[in-house]
Order: C-alpha cells, then sequence, then structure tokens
C-alpha cells in the first residue's frame, strides 16, 4: 500500500508547504509516509486578509501574480497521472473530501469511474471515518472498497458549488496575466502527447487510449488534430 497525496492550494486555506506538511504528519501518525505529490507546484504569496475575505463570499479573485513562473499543470491531468500511478489499495490522500467535486459533472463521472476501477482507498483529513483504511492489512480491502463507495456516492449528491468559484478565480488570473503580457498558455506534455500518438498508430481506440494515458478524450483529440491524423476516429 502507498499514499499518493493530491494538493489543491487553490481551495485550501493552507498555503502549499504547509499543506503538504499536514499530510506528511497525517500519515506518519498511522505509520506511513506520503510516497508521493500530486499537483505540486509553487503557490503563489500568501493571500491578503481581503483576499480570503472575497474569495469566501464567492467573489472572483484573480490569483495572485507568478511573475516569471510557467503556468501550474492542469488540476485534472494531475489527478489522473496520480489514479494512472496507483495499484489496488493505494491511499488517495486529500485534505477535504470536497476538492474532489471541484471538476466539472462529466469529468466527475470519469474520475468516479477511475476510482473503481483502480480500487484506490480515498481518505480525506476532514473525513475521520476514512483514516481506518490507512493500513496494509488485507483484511481491510473489502471494507475499503464499501467506504470508498460511500464516500462518493455522497460527494455524488453534492453542489459542486466549488467549481464555479474555482472557475472564476482561475479565469480572472488568466486574464490579468493576458493584459500584462506574461500569459503563454498551458505547457504542451510532450511525452504524453507522443504517447497518444504512439498507441493510436497502434491500433488503440480513443477510450483506450484515454484508460491508458488518463488523458481525457478532449485532449486526445487536440493531439490528433495536432498531429493530422485524419484517419483517426474516436470510438
Amino acid at each position: 500500500m502507498l499514499i499518493r497525496a493530491y494538493l489543491d492550494a487553490e481551495t485550501s486555506d493552507h498555503t502549499l508547504p504547509d499543506l503538504k506538511a499536514t499530510l506528511e504528519t497525517f500519515a506518519r501518525r498511522k505509520g506511513h509516509r506520503v510516497s508521493a505529490f500530486y499537483n505540486d507546484y509553487e503557490e503563489p504569496k500568501a493571500r491578503s486578509s481581503l483576499f480570503r475575505l472575497l474569495r469566501d463570499k464567492g467573489v472572483a479573485i484573480g490569483s495572485q501574480a507568478r511573475s516569471g513562473q510557467e503556468p501550474p499543470p492542469d488540476p485534472m491531468d494531475e489527478l489522473f497521472r496520480l489514479l494512472q500511478d496507483s495499484r489496488p489499495n493505494d491511499v488517495f490522500l486529500i485534505e477535504t473530501a470536497s476538492q474532489l467535486r471541484t471538476v466539472s459533472d462529466g469529468e466527475w463521472q470519469r474520475l468516479r469511474q477511475k476510482i473503481k476501477q483502480k480500487k484506490v482507498r480515498i481518505v480525506s483529513l476532514d473525513v475521520e471515518a476514512s483514516w481506518v483504511m490507512v493500513t496494509s492489512e488485507s483484511a481491510m480491502a473489502p471494507t475499503a472498497e464499501k467506504l470508498t463507495a460511500m464516500m462518493l456516492d455522497v460527494l455524488e449528491a453534492t453542489p459542486a458549488r466549488a467549481v464555479e468559484k474555482k472557475r472564476g478565480r482561475h479565469l480572472e488570473g488568466i486574464a490579468r496575466a493576458k493584459a500584462r503580457g506574461k500569459y503563454k498558455g498551458r505547457p504542451v506534455n510532450r511525452k504524453k502527447h507522443e504517447q497518444i500518438l504512439t498507441l493510436l498508430d497502434e491500433g488503440y481506440s480513443w477510450t483506450e487510449v484515454c484508460a491508458k494515458t488518463g488523458a481525457s478524450r478532449s485532449t486526445v483529440a487536440r493531439v490528433v488534430k495536432v498531429g493530422d491524423k485524419k484517419e483517426t476516429r474516436p470510438d
């Protein structure tokens, strides 16, 4: 059993270093350690009190400038990279369960299906009942599968209000960066693109390519377009 921690500094009240330290401390107290962090990028400077207040009120505020830095990785790509790396009974550690609902409804269904397929254990610091899953005991596997399914059922019924708040902050931040002439767009993951093209050349369907690489269908479509693979068709 490995513990893979997903960081979401955008929706957290903690700085990125503090968030990492909190997750590491939790794992250590359970007799384990965090094997890998995902969505691990340098957070902007600490938000002001006014920034925090307006954010909590649901007002869209652009993230503070990341002068001279590249845009952060796509959170969805990081979520699926974590799942792609995971093996059955690995722990998917998060700060709050609601972080998993900061995605669109369509992506949520794909995310939930991938979690079920990979048989990972969702452990959240704000859901104490999930903490029992941080164990290597094989006897826990059936119970862990049921607990994770229950957490996903609860999240399924939870309105994804944080999605719009987070999207508003993200778009506002992009607009400000463009106004300053510093926004270059998201860096291309050339390694993943090459992997997608290779799998398509080998005859894999789009669904199979998505499953093997963790890429979304929209990403595959972009790669196909850029790669000029006009003979390729979605399944």
